[in-house]
This record gives structure tokens, C-alpha cells and sequence, in this order.
């Protein structure tokens, strides 16, 4: 450890003569790079803790032991998000019970299509009240704070989702969803806040969406072992089981590593110095955030309508799919545990190792700006393709490997658009994830509802074409108004001194693949 306190001078070691550039840059990237910036020094932990205070091995570097970490985060997340999806199938359906040596037909709730719609709408009533407000908390009191406090709300909402619908009813469930919906909410811009201080440029897509392709792997999960679980275990152990794993994380989040790697009694010197190098503005001179400037930004409308789109088609899927299967396709339970979760398990994979693609190829090669269109162009085509022609379909497996193409797009398509907002403005990144979750909230109320109009009969497979239909168009207009408007330029408004400098280290390891000013404007 090298730094010292406050207004000691650091002198910063000379590289040896016989190190060559190329060899400078692998340890840029590998966070070895043995350089500490001048006047920096390790910070106490004022807000976190660690159970760890030894360094990690070298070959573990804090900041992908954090993705990993996140990754089973969002993972629990979208279990919790998911269970109603897949447990509704079982309230709603009638089953036998042996009484007096006499079979009953019991049915646990009989509600229609629409309450039904309302119920798997109702989460979303309060996920997109609080990304806003949770990515301005991010801001001020810091990212891996806000996310784990988020995870461990939905943990208790979850496990008391039971008890409350059971005493109240129908409303009860809804109720239980909406708060599970609020407390969710503040977790992807948190998050996207950690990663201002945690994701080096070269980085941003491969831990971005490492971290964000937990989701998917939650729905698989959730498709898979919940619809297998479901003969074995009731409909409430599903709540009860999600929920106690969710409290057992935020023990090991919490306890583990730190909000900066200042403050990190974890990081080794060599990845605390190559961070130090390459990290932005630190999140206590964030407050003044331009928010007339960033909602007139024609580059952040481009990367809202990304989301929004992206997240019609996947939560159209999450929410009606295991419904489709049921009742269209005539899946029996046990064939739908295999089926349904291969959508949502090509999605996890292609987000996954979709950013690395991009940073490690696209990104060597090409400006920002059009690394970030041309994947988004690519991958949004390609799934308003699956969906027409699923739209057409008329065999199950047709129907199912329209759905895994369509999903494996959709994972690349976040190695595209999620890290755009570090792009633009690393300052307020939490702030922006904030505003476009907040449109890619939208289709999760407005999708269940619209599908339950247009769908009356849901054992009519023609009805569901629509849906489909529409999925992809919306698909075909974010891709254009993306390729329009979108960029992977720091704005003017975003700008600052380290700004810059982040900037300027971007443009020479990209070896002067980027051309044009650096700063841009609408």
C-alpha cells in the first residue's frame, strides 16, 4: 500500500525501461498496472463493513468478485419477480383431493384473465415509482448500499406475500407485489451508480451486463425449478424459499468488500492503482444533477426507447409464457420445467459473455458510438425477426425456438445499450439507468394488461399471434430511432475534468479508433 494521507506527496514509480507498450496495455487491462495516482490515498470505510481483510488472490480481482456477487443478486431478484408467473398457474387451476376416501375438486383462487393480468401488473405499479428516486439515493449515499438494501425489502416482501394474500385476497396478493415491485426498483440504477466507481472504460459492457444477465439466469431458474417444484411443494413455498435465500445474500453483500476501492480493505494495490487511474468523479460532488439538460437529451430519449423496447418483448415472454405453454401449446407440467426455462437460460449465457465479445472485438476495432449502434441495430432486428415469426408459427417447437432466438438476441442487445449510460455521462449514470428503467417499466404494467384484451381465449393460438406481432414492431422503431439519435460520446452536460481525462484514456487505448470531438452536444 502506497498512498499516504492528505497533502503528503506520493511519488509515482517510473516503469521499467524493458517493459513494452503492449505489455503496459494487458496490464491496464488486468489490473495490474503498478502506477498510483498522485495525491490519492486509501479511505476508511465509514458506511460498510468487511468479515475479509485479507487481499483476494490475483487472480480474483475485487471489482469481478463484486460482478459475481451481483450476479447472484439479480439472480434472486427475478426468482422473486418471477414466482407469481409461475405460481398463478396453480392457484388458478383446479386440482383433486382425496376426501373421505371420496375425490374433491378443489380450486384455490378463482380469478379471471383480466385479475390475473392486474396481479402479474401490480409488481411493476411499484418497480417504476422508485428507479428515479433510487438512482438519485444511489448517488448521494452509494450504489452497493441502496442495491443491497433494495434486495433485502423484496426478500421480507416475499416471504410475506402468503400470509398477506391469504388474510386479504385478491388485493392482498396485489398489494404484496407492488411493495416487492418498490423495493426492486432501486436496484438496477444502484448498481449501474457502483459501477462508475468499479468499471473501467475498457470493462463497462463485460461487467455490466455479467452482472445484469443474473436476471435472465433467474427467470430460467424460476421457469425450471418452480414449475418442477410445483407437484412436490405448494404454491407458498415458493415465496418462503426465494425470499430466506435472498436474506442469506445481503449477509455476505453487505459484509463484503466496500462502495469504493478507496475504501475496500479487500483490493490488492495493483488493481486499487489501476482503478485509481481510471475512475470518474467520485460520488460525494454529485449532487448537482442537470436534470432539464439530461431530459432534453436526444441521446438519452435514444438508449429510454432501447429500453423500453427491449424489455416489451422480455417481459411479454416472462409473464405469459408459462400461460402460453399451458394453455396454447398444451405443455403438461413436467414438460414445461424443461421448456420454458431454455428462452430465459439463452438470454443469461449471451448477456453474459455478450459484453466480453463486444469489449474484447467490437470495441478494439470501432468508435464507441458505433460498437454501441451497430449491436443494437444487429440484435434488435434479429428479434423483431423471431418474433414475426413466431407470430406465424403453427408447431410447438417452431413457437419455442422462436422464443430462444429471440431471447438470445435480446441478452447481446444489453452488451449494447446498458452500458450506454456510463458512455454518455459516468457521473450520473445511476440517474440515467433511473430515467430508462423507468420507460422499460412501462411494458411490464402495459403488456399483461394488453395481452389479457387481446388474448379472450388463451387456449387460442391465432390471438396470440398479435401479441407477437407487435413485439416485433416495436422492436423495428427503437432500433431506428437508436441508429438516429444514439451515441457513445460524453456529453456536454456530463462533462468534467476527470471526464475528460476518462476520455482521453479511452481514445489512447482504443489506438485512436475514435475520431471527432470528444465532447458532444445534441
Amino acid at each position: 500500500m502506497t498512498g499516504k494521507l492528505l497533502g503528503d506527496s506520493v511519488a509515482k514509480p517510473k516503469a521499467p525501461s524493458d517493459v513494452s507498450s503492449d505489455d503496459e496495455g494487458q496490464a491496464m487491462l488486468s489490473g495490474e498496472l503498478h502506477q498510483e495516482p498522485q495525491g490519492r490515498r486509501r479511505k476508511p470505510n465509514p458506511w460498510g463493513f468487511s468479515i475479509y481483510q485479507r487481499h483476494l488472490p490475483s487472480w480474483l480481482p475485487q471489482r469481478f468478485a463484486l460482478c459475481v456477487l451481483a450476479h447472484l443478486g439479480f439472480v434472486l431478484l427475478y426468482i422473486m419477480r418471477s414466482n407469481m408467473s409461475v405460481a398463478v398457474v396453480r392457484m388458478t387451476t383446479p386440482y383433486a383431493v382425496l376426501e373421505n376416501d371420496h375425490l374433491t375438486t378443489r380450486l384455490d383462487f378463482d380469478w379471471t384473465l383480466p385479475q390475473q393480468g392486474f396481479l402479474l401488473s401490480s409488481f411493476f405499479f411499484g418497480y417504476i415509482l422508485t428507479q428515479i428516486p433510487g438512482g438519485y439515493l444511489a448517488c448521494t449515499w452509494g450504489g452497493r448500499r441502496i442495491f443491497g438494501l433494495g434486495l433485502f425489502g423484496a426478500s421480507l416482501v416475499s416471504i410475506l406475500t402468503p400470509m398477506i394474500g391469504i388474510s386479504i385476497g385478491f388485493y392482498g396478493f396485489a398489494i404484496a407485489r407492488f411493495f416487492c415491485g418498490f423495493f426492486e426498483g432501486v436496484t438496477y440504477p444502484a448498481i449501474h451508480s457502483m459501477w462508475n466507481h468499479w468499471a473501467p472504460p475498457l470493462e463497462r459492457a463485460s461487467l455490466v451486463s455479467g452482472a445484469f444477465s443474473g436476471a435472465y439466469m433467474g427467470a430460467a431458474l424460476s421457469m425450471a425449478q418452480n414449475v418442477t417444484a410445483l407437484p412436490s411443494m405448494s404454491w407458498q413455498e415458493l415465496f418462503y424459499v426465494s425470499g430466506c435465500y435472498s436474506l442469506l445474500w445481503c449477509i455476505v453483500w453487505f459484509a463484503w468488500g466496500a462502495e469504493d476501492p478507496e475504501e475496500d480493505p479487500m483490493i490488492t494495490d495493483q488493481e486499487f492503482n489501476y482503478l485509481m487511474e481510471n475512475k470518474a468523479r467520485h460520488w460525494e460532488d454529485k449532487l448537482n444533477i442537470p436534470w432539464r439538460k439530461i431530459l432534453l437529451s436526444t441521446r438519452v430519449w435514444a438508449i429510454n426507447i432501447c429500453h423500453f423496447a427491449a424489455n416489451w418483448g422480455f417481459y411479454t415472454i416472462l409473464t405469459e409464457l408459462p400461460s402460453f405453454m399451458r394453455y396454447a401449446l398444451h405443455y403438461d407440467v413436467k414438460e414445461m420445467a424443461a421448456v420454458a426455462s431454455l428462452p430465459f437460460l439463452a438470454m443469461a449465457l449471451s448477456a453474459a459473455f455478450g459484453g466480453i465479445f463486444i469489449d474484447k472485438t467490437l470495441l478494439r476495432f470501432l468508435s464507441t458510438t458505433y460498437t454501441r449502434k451497430v449491436t443494437v441495430c444487429i440484435t434488435f432486428l434479429a428479434q423483431m425477426m423471431f418474433f414475426f415469426l413466431a407470430g406465424k408459427a403453427t408447431e410447438r417447437h417452431e413457437f419455442v425456438l422462436c422464443f430462444v432466438g429471440a431471447l438470445f438476441f435480446g441478452g447481446l442487445s444489453w452488451a449494447g445499450f446498458s452500458a450506454n449510460h456510463l458512455d454518455i455521462a459516468p457521473d450520473y449514470a445511476s440517474v440515467l439507468l433511473g430515467i430508462s428503467n423507468t420507460f422499460g417499466t412501462i411494458p411490464g404494467i402495459v403488456s399483461p394488461l394488453l395481452t389479457s384484451y387481446i388474448v379472450d381465449q388463451k387456449d387460442d393460438p391465432a390471438s396470440w399471434s398479435v401479441v407477437f406481432l407487435i413485439s416485433g414492431y416495436i422492436y423495428a422503431a427503437a432500433a431506428f430511432f437508436y441508429v438516429m439519435f444514439g451515441s457513445g460520446e460524453i456529453q456536454d452536460w456530463a462533462n468534467s475534468d476527470e471526464s475528460q481525462k476518462l476520455t482521453s484514456s479511452r481514445k489512447k487505448t482504443n489506438n485512436d479508433a475514435e475520431t471527432g470531438p470528444e465532447v458532444h452536444s445534441d
